[in-house]
Formats: structure tokens, C-alpha cells, sequence
């Protein structure tokens, strides 16, 4: 809707639309009734009604306050087509006879013939249906009342008469408007349509609009002059900046009046950019030699993202200088810079780039060595972690060269953010393994529940994961099984060991012992366990003689008979 009132209601309409209101008030105000209002307050009150659902609710509000009820019932197309189908009933033919009790039914028909390509299929069938004459003959001037209503409702919905010339929304309505202006210069236009057209504001001369079209782009530079205090328009003000161009233009050809140009000038309008441009150039040059005393030389990036104007500056220059147009002055003043060319530009960039990647690369190894991690911190070194944002984009563009992605691969760089965790994570595991011999960390462990989180997510995501993560997790024997364990203390299942012993006088539990699932398990890892467990776990299960198994069970000595 807020697009709808930009393009629709305008200052021009609200000032039109008020002055018609006005007289409607003052109608009501003396007492008449809808029906007693005056032929052009009615048809403007009708068009209200109309475009009620488009109508800015400010206005709406003013219209009800008067009493009036917007939604009150307005001619439809079905009212219309149910008349034509009693006049039918009653006639035995739709052929609407000339007579005053059927002129709105007879002037419906006509335009629903006239526009008959704009009917929807179902209104074409449902009119043929009650078979209209689609060939009827329509008389030239009911053509005109026609194409005129056609031209009330512009009026009523722009504020104004002044449809444009290639008015893709109507054209036969703008063509229709330049007929009624050529017969009117020709002098052939009747005195009742002058009258009419006079009505709606209608404009007679096509320069007028020029005119009026001059002075709306003129006050818009008013206004910007106003608030900027110049009239450098910028590009993106493209109709502007394009009319001010062919004001431009028109001066240099003598085709622009002596008043325009001294109301333009009135407000210091720009004739010729040289000095201009000059000055731009000056404030390029002034940058760029800022950048080489932020960086040690001249070559600026044409992406160059800390100042992209900079960046293509340069690139227009080197263009320039290949296509022979640069002046000579201004390329001794760049070549003092060290200016790179391009015809030395892939060179230049190569020795440039390995500089500042080998100064970077020896930053991240130095941070790694202070943190433990090449994830780094934002608050710790800004410039550095965007050079590895940088790393990350073309290992995944494929750009990054291969002795370099060698050389990260070596510091173990997390070529993404969720990479990084993963490799922090898989540490955590190896620190897991190297303390309790095997990558079985329970589920919802309490001493690190990352941890814990991580490893069930890794088994559930196997399918997904990358063959070298794969790889590097087989390497040290992960146990891919996803059975949830609930914890139990490794000494309250010592302790029910205790009691299956003074029970059954041993401990060799059964692996599936329906009474302890648990213990049967357990009793079978402590035996796999054998070789890494922690020598004070292996004196415990000692002092109660433990049933190592056959693995560990001393060997018999071989009885040699005589």
C-alpha cells in the first residue's frame, strides 16, 4: 500500500483531491443528498467509491466523516450482466434498444464490445452466452464518451490530464489523447468535448508538458542544492543526472534558452567538469599515496574492499596508459610512486602477494605457538585472522596453490570454523585415549559433556563426514557403536564384583548374565583392558583374584615322560 500512495497519490493529487472535497462538503454541509449533487461532484464521489480499497486511510477517514458510506453498493459487472439478462428474458434479444430507461444498460453493453479483449473468459462466456452481437456498430461518439470516462479516471487517480505519450498501461489512450490535441490545433475539435477536455484540466500543447516536466527536474536540483549546497548530483539519481546532462548538452548546441541557463547558473550549475575532474584526480592521487605509506608500494587491489573507489581509480589509470590517453604529466607524477603498469602488473602481484603471505603465515605459526590453536581471535589480532578468512576462501574456491595448502595443512589449520572445533574436539579425544586405553567416552560424561556431545554426534553423522576425518578417528580405533550407556562409577561395579564374589565364591560373570547385564559387560572389558588399565585398577581386581581369562593365565609347564 505504501508503494501505492508513492506512485499514485502525490502532492498534485492531494491538492486537486482537497479542492473537490471541499465542494462536497459544502454541498452536504447545505443539505443535499448524493442524488442532488452536481453532475462532476457526483462522478468524483462515484470514483472515490471506486478505488476505495486504494484510498490513503486519511482520506477515507475525511469521506466518512462526512457521512458518506464508501462501501456502499457501487454498479458491479454481475449487476450489470444480470440486467442484460432480464432485458433478454423480456425481449427475446440483447440487441439494447435506444431508450431512456436503458441508456446506463445500452452504454455498458457498447463498452463491454468495445473492450472485449480485456473481458475474462468467464465474462466473454457468460455475454455470449445471452448472444451479444460482438460486431455490433458503435457510433464515433460514443467511442469518444468512451475513451473520455477512460480520461476521467486518469485524472481522478494522478491528479492530473497529462498521460504520457507511450503509456504502456493504456495505449490507445495516450494515442487517444494526441488525436484530441491535433484536432484541437487544427481547429476541428466540437466546442462540447473542448469543454469537457477543459474539465479535466486537459493540456493542450505538448510543450507545455515539456515545460512542466523541466521545472519538476529543476526543482528537484532546487531542492538538492538547498540541502547539499552543490549540484554534484550523484549517479544513482539517474533521471536527474540525466537531465541535467542534456541541459549540458542543449548549452553546447545553443538549443537552451537565455532564462533556463541563468536560473541554472542561480544556483552555481556545473557547465564543464574539468576543473572538477582535475581536482578528483588530485584527491585519487593524495589516497593513493596514503596507501603506499600504509603498505610499501603503489598496488592497490582493484577489489581493494578498505576503499573500493581507490581500487578502480587505479585500474582506470593503467587502462588509460595502455590505450596511449594519459596525460604524460600525470603518469610522471604515478611513476614516482612506483606505479605498476600493466604490462607489469602479473608480476609485480606475484612478488607482492608471496611477501605478505610469508610474513603471515610466520604470524599464524607464532600464534599457534603462544595459543595452541590457528583459530584465531578477533580480539587478539584482527589483521591476521582476516588473512586466514582469506586462506579459507581460496582452498575453497580451489585457488589456493598447493605448497601452501601443505604448509597450513602442517600447522593443522581448521580450513572452516566448525573445522576448528572438530580438531579441537578429536585432541580432547586423543587425551581421552592416551588416559583410559580406548574412544569409548560415555554418554552425558560429566567431566567433559563437549566431549561427550561430539562423539555421539560424530558417530549419528557418519555417512556425512569426510573420508580423512574417517580416517584419522579409524587411526585411533574409534568406536563407531552407537549404544547411549548411563554411567555407572567404575568402583560401584568393583563393588558389585565384590558381591557376585562372596555369592558365588569366583568372578568369572557371565558376558550376558541376565540377573547384571552390566557387570557380565563390564567383567569382559576389564579382561581386554588387561594390558592398559592403571596399575592401582589391576592390584584391586588382583586382591579379590580376579579371573583374568586364558590370555593371562600362566602357562603349564609340558610334562616330558621317560
Amino acid at each position: 500500500m505504501a508503494n501505492l500512495e508513492k506512485i499514485f497519490f502525490t502532492e498534485e493529487f492531494q491538492e486537486k483531491w482537497n479542492i473537490q472535497y471541499k465542494k462536497l462538503k459544502k454541498a452536504i454541509s447545505a443539505g443535499r443528498t448524493e442524488a442532488e449533487l452536481d453532475l462532476q461532484t457526483a462522478g468524483w464521489l462515484t470514483h472515490q467509491k471506486n478505488i476505495r480499497h486504494l484510498l490513503p486511510q486519511e482520506l477515507k477517514n475525511k469521506l466518512v466523516g462526512l457521512g458518506l458510506d464508501l462501501d456502499g453498493q457501487v454498479d458491479t459487472w454481475e449487476e450489470k450482466y444480470r440486467e442484460l439478462e432480464q432485458f433478454v428474458l423480456q425481449h427475446g434479444h440483447s440487441h439494447v434498444t435506444v431508450d431512456p430507461d436503458y441508456d446506463a444498460l445500452r452504454d455498458w453493453l457498447t463498452r463491454q464490445i468495445i473492450n472485449k479483449s480485456l473481458l475474462t473468459e468467464e465474462q466473454f462466456r457468460k455475454l455470449d452466452s445471452v448472444n451479444v452481437d460482438w460486431e455490433m456498430v458503435v457510433s464515433r461518439d460514443h467511442r469518444w464518451e468512451v475513451m473520455y470516462q477512460r480520461l476521467r479516471n486518469f485524472y481522478y487517480n494522478h491528479g492530473h490530464s497529462r498521460v504520457p505519450q507511450k503509456w504502456h498501461e493504456d495505449k490507445q489512450l495516450a494515442l487517444w489523447v494526441q488525436v484530441q490535441r491535433r484536432m484541437y490545433t487544427q481547429g476541428k475539435l466540437k466546442k462540447d468535448r473542448e469543454q469537457k477536455l477543459r474539465e479535466v484540466d486537459f493540456v493542450w500543447s505538448i510543450q507545455t508538458i515539456f515545460d512542466a516536466q523541466w521545472q519538476k527536474h529543476f526543482d528537484e536540483l532546487v531542492a538538492f542544492h538547498k540541502k547539499h549546497g552543490h549540484t554534484r548530483v550523484p549517479s544513482k539519481q539517474a533521471k536527474l543526472v540525466g537531465w541535467m546532462e542534456r541541459q549540458r548538452l542543449a548549452k553546447s548546441r545553443g538549443q537552451l534558452s537565455k532564462q533556463r541557463m541563468k536560473m541554472l547558473e542561480s544556483i552555481n550549475f556545473i557547465w564543464d567538469f574539468k576543473d572538477i575532474k582535475q581536482k578528483a584526480w588530485d584527491d585519487k592521487f593524495k589516497q593513493l599515496k596514503e596507501f603506499r605509506k600504509e603498505n610499501g608500494h603503489a598496488f592497490v587491489p582493484v577489489n581493494y574492499k578498505e576503499n573500493k573507489s581507490l581500487g578502480t581509480w587505479v585500474a582506470s589509470q593503467r587502462w588509460l596508459e595502455a590505450k596511449g590517453k594519459l596525460d604524460p604529466v600525470k603518469k610522471k607524477k604515478l611513476d614516482q610512486l612506483g606505479f605498476v603498469w600493466s604490462k607489469d602488473t602479473e608480476k609485480e602481484l606475484k612478488a607482492i602477494n608471496d611477501e605478505k603471505w610469508e610474513e603471515s603465515f610466520n604470524k599464524l605459526k607464532a600464534y599457534k605457538e603462544k595459543y595452541g590453536t590457528c583459530q584465531v581471535s578477533l580480539r587478539v589480532d584482527r589483521v591476521l585472522q582476516r588473512w586466514t578468512c582469506w586462506q579459507r576462501k581460496a582452498f575453497y574456491e580451489g585457488k589456493l596453490p598447493e605448497d601452501r595448502l601443505n604448509r597450513l595443512n602442517e600447522l593443522r589449520f581448521p580450513w572452516s570454523i566448525q573445522e576448528g572445533y572438530w580438531m579441537k574436539m578429536y585432541d580432547a579425544l586423543l587425551d581421552f585415549k592416551r588416559k583410559y586405553g580406548h574412544t569409548r567416552v560415555p554418554f552425558q560424561w560429566e567431566e567433559n559433556h563437549k566431549l561427550a556431545d561430539w562423539v555421539y554426534r560424530t558417530k549419528v553423522n557418519k555417512d556425512s563426514l569426510e573420508v580423512q576425518k574417517i580416517e584419522l578417528l579409524d587411526e585411533i580405533g574409534f568406536d563407531w557403536s552407537l549404544a547411549r550407556r548411563n554411567v555407572v562409577p567404575w568402583k560401584e561395579m568393583y563393588g558389585r564384583l565384590i558381591t557376585f564374589k562372596q555369592k558365588y565364591g569366583h568372578t568369572k560373570v557371565p558376558v550376558k548374565w541376565a540377573k547384571d547385564v552390566k557387570l557380565g559387560k563390564w567383567v569382559s572389558r576389564m579382561r581386554n583392558e588387561r594390558e592398559t588399565m592403571e596399575p592401582e585398577r589391576v592390584a584391586l581386581l588382583e586382591a579379590i583374584e580376579f579371573d583374568w581369562g586364558y590370555k593371562f593365565a600362566p602357562k603349564k609347564e609340558k610334562v616330558v615322560s621317560g
